[in-house]
């Protein structure tokens, strides 16, 4: 009988929990919006700075049209360094230098978010769209010298992240992966920047 007993406290009790699973709940502060402030870090891929950053950051803010979509607005920056050792660099066609580089290349990306929310719960999985402008910088570092370039272009950032609140109406932690493009180009030192792009990742707070 006692057996009897805890196996049916037991089927009850993971009923209820599939139930709380399953069913949506108001966990996040506001119910008709969401805020993202992010720690971000970024694999580049161009031909001026190839080196991974965790030197970034991601912002977001977005109000739902319907309980599943939303539009919204985001920015985010990231900088890129990397060192090249000494070689002949070749600054135009009549002039060349012998020297390393401190490579840099900072991206500030900022638009609009169009956004589907596949389940409305404590888990909020979803798939996203960011459309906007990129201002680029580029800067070389050689001896005591610097040459710098920047650049707009247009932006576009496919993501897919998931949102988790595990208090009523409190902060949630958030966390994504992304894949970004931009037409930006610049030359300096005799490097190209072109149309760069980055694969990266986000850890941060839902609001």
């Amino acid at each position: 009988m006692k057996s009897l007993k805890q196996y049916a406290v037991r089927l009850a009790m993971t009923v209820a929990l599939i139930a709380g699973i399953s069913a949506p709940t108001k966990s996040q502060v506001s119910l008709d919006a969401y805020y993202n402030v992010d720690w971000q870090f970024n694999i580049p891929s161009n031909k001026f700075v190839d080196k991974v950053s965790g030197w970034g950051m991601n912002f977001d803010a977005g109000w739902y049209l319907t309980p599943d979509i939303a539009i919204g607005a985001f920015m985010n920056y990231h900088t890129n360094n990397q060192y090249v050792d000494r070689a002949v660099v070749h600054v135009s066609d009549a002039t060349s230098i012998y020297t390393d580089q401190q490579r840099s290349l900072y991206q500030l990306p900022f638009g609009l978010t169009m956004l589907y929310r596949i389940i409305e719960s404590d888990w909020q999985p979803y798939v996203a769209m960011k459309l906007g402008a990129e201002y680029a910088y580029t800067s070389s570092y050689y001896n005591i010298y610097k040459s710098s370039e920047d650049s707009w272009g247009f932006y576009m950032s496919p993501e897919i992240g998931v949102r988790w609140y595990p208090l009523p109406n409190g902060v949630g932690l958030h966390a994504a992966a992304y894949y970004s493009f931009s037409t930006n180009k610049s030359s300096v030192m005799g490097a190209e920047l072109h149309n760069p792009s980055n694969f990266g990742f986000r850890l941060g707070l839902a609001f």
